[in-house]
């Protein structure tokens, strides 16, 4: 059995810590209040309704899902290419 090289533990390992820091920071930013309302009721028939900031996820949970995505991608990258880049066994 072959041992990972150094540079291929430091890549899984520094991506492993990246998708654990956008994980954390999607939980973190979803802890946040976002102003939401809901309204069942008809509006005033000489009102417009123009959309105002309606937010489902904030810019940071945006941003830790993305780098959790990348992270995620790259690790998959990594352990592909470790697992590709071993040796056939001698008969």
């Amino acid at each position: 059995m072959q041992r990972m090289s150094g540079a291929l533990l430091v890549a899984l390992i520094l991506l492993g810590v990246l998708v654990l820091c956008g994980a954390l920071l999607v939980v973190v930013s979803s802890q946040a209040s976002v102003s939401f309302g809901w309204f069942a009721y008809q509006p005033l028939s000489d009102s417009v309704f123009v959309p105002g900031s309606f937010v489902v996820l904030t810019q940071p949970a945006v941003v830790g899902a993305a780098v959790t995505v990348v992270g995620l991608i790259g690790l998959g990258a990594v352990a592909g290419y470790a697992l590709g880049r071993r040796g056939r066994v001698a008969e």
